[in-house]
């Protein structure tokens, strides 16, 4: 039977890497993973003879999850309120790959999906140059080696994503970034931090079976996205390849209790997480990018309440948590808003259709307020007055093209800022400014990494180096945390 699962898998792993164009073969010995060339990202169709050596996939299937669970080390416990610390906000892991899995949950078919060898894919571009993510869905994610769909089964999984899934994913994005090693370990939550977190603890429209009934369908589908992440090489950094499917690999407990007329009410649950072998690339602070930021209380709670009812709001939401970070300056195009929230084939068809545009401008009117009470400042840049005005008055004529030819800038929330401000306050207080720029250059060396390098994970030139390292220039409070994050320079050595 272990032969037969074996080959099983081993077919739907080829089957996997025959949509990037690329074949794998095992090598158990090698601890690393080293992977496909340029030429097969640039063509994913060609190549199919390459041999990759790939590390072993990294699963816990839910038996072994749930006995480490019950008699090893427990998983790290999160005491009630310690998602929001300061009851506002909590740093989250952000990365490239986390944004994929809430793009498929809150966007669903308004991406561009794509029916490759019976399986039904969406691909994700990565920065300009380096790589490509896949993104499949499954119905079975609490299996080792969940089944990615063909389109008609997907489909019918896509459908049912709930907006309020995306605000479960932050809560999995704010917890992993908590664990020193996410790659090697996992972390578990209960009903009662979950309500709490949620807000569903205000709900007294619901008993507790309907409340934890929905989360039991929540907290499964984040795992419900798959990835398979392909990157060339960048700098010192080699090319790789993760053919882990699995983002989140996760485990739920439930508690049943009979009642009276002998029905089973659901009256407790655990879902134990697990990340997949992506950390390693993305949440390594010692080797690869380390993508994190800040989420808040307002918007997690916010895109719970809403659920499917302003569904452009709640993509305005996600596509802001994970798009507007402190030195973001760029405006957002009328059109592009639209797309976020509407999608562009809807917006394409209100063209010719004067009934849908009066629609969908009433939408962004209310998913804008909704957006400003989930802490979101929304500046209009270039356009038309009318469309911040709080008063209601009827549209001008050519209404819709300016709607689609103004610019926004957004704010990041109060809170984020504060936040902000108190940690760079704290660096301040503990005296470490200022950093000699011979620590900087050492502590970057020691890491084995170029001038080059070192300026595209601070996202800053390689001017800003020199001159950080040179001492003609000090860090500047705002980028010194991340700076210490990313060298893990810590505060006793100053």
């Amino acid at each position: 039977m272990k032969q037969l699962a074996k080959t099983l898998y081993s077919k739907l792993l080829h089957l996997f890497h025959q949509v990037m164009g690329i074949t794998i073969s095992r090598n158990r010995n090698s601890k690393e993973t080293n992977v496909v060339d340029e030429e097969s990202l640039k063509d994913p169709t060609t190549q199919l003879s390459k041999q990759i050596p790939i590390q072993d996939r990294i699963n816990i299937n839910e038996q072994k999850l749930l006995l480490n669970y019950q008699y090893s080390a427990k998983p790290r416990q999160f005491k009630k309120a310690s998602l929001f610390p300061d009851s506002k906000t909590n740093l989250a892991a952000l990365s490239l790959v986390l944004s994929g899995v809430a793009e498929v949950l809150s966007q669903k078919m308004n991406l561009s999906w794509n029916q490759v060898n019976n399986t039904f894919s969406y691909e994700k571009e990565a920065e300009t140059g380096k790589g490509k993510i896949f993104y499949y869905v499954t119905d079975n994610p609490e299996t080792p080696q969940p089944e990615t769909l063909a389109e008609e089964a997907a489909l019918v999984v896509i459908d049912q994503f709930d907006p309020r899934a995306c605000a479960i994913h932050l809560i999995y994005c704010a917890l992993v970034a908590s664990l020193d090693k996410p790659w090697s370990g996992n972390f578990v939550i209960d009903d009662k931090q979950l309500l709490e977190y949620t807000g569903l603890v205000k709900r007294r429209d619901l008993c507790k079976h309907e409340k934890l009934s929905i989360l039991y369908d929540l907290l499964r589908q984040p795992a419900q996205v798959l990835a398979c992440i392909a990157s060339p090489k960048q700098g010192k950094v080699g090319a790789f390849t993760v053919a882990d499917l699995k983002i989140w690999d996760i485990s739920i407990i439930r508690d049943f209790e009979t009642d009276k007329v002998g029905n089973n009410k659901l009256v407790g649950l655990k879902v134990i997480v697990q990340a997949g072998v992506w950390t390693k690339y993305f949440l390594n602070k010692s080797k690869y990018d380390y993508h994190t930021g800040i989420i808040t209380k307002k918007t997690v709670q916010k895109l719970f309440s809403i659920g499917k009812q302003n569904a452009g709001a709640a993509r305005m939401l996600v596509w802001l948590t994970f798009q507007i970070q402190p030195e973001f300056q760029d405006c957002v195009m009328g059109k592009t808003l639209m797309e976020i929230a509407y999608g562009a084939n809807k917006v394409s068809t209100a063209e010719q259709d004067r009934q849908l545009r009066r629609q969908m401008a009433d939408d962004l009117e209310t998913d804008l307020k909704v957006v400003k009470e989930a802490g979101w400042q929304a500046e209009l840049e270039t356009g038309p007055a009318w469309l911040t005005s709080s008063k209601s008055a009827k549209r001008p004529i050519g209404y819709w093209n300016q709607i689609l030819n103004s610019r926004w800038r957004f704010h990041l929330p109060a809170e984020v800022q504060e936040r902000l401000t108190l940690d760079s306050n704290q660096l301040s207080a503990n005296n470490i400014q200022p950093l000699s720029g011979n620590v900087i250059r050492e502590a970057r060396k020691a890491k084995g990494w170029s001038r080059a390098f070192f300026a595209t994970t601070m996202r800053k030139s390689v001017s800003w180096v020199d001159a950080v390292e040179t001492g003609t220039r000090q860090v500047s409070q705002k980028d010194l945390p991340k700076l210490l994050n990313t060298l893990e320079l810590h505060l006793n050595r100053h």
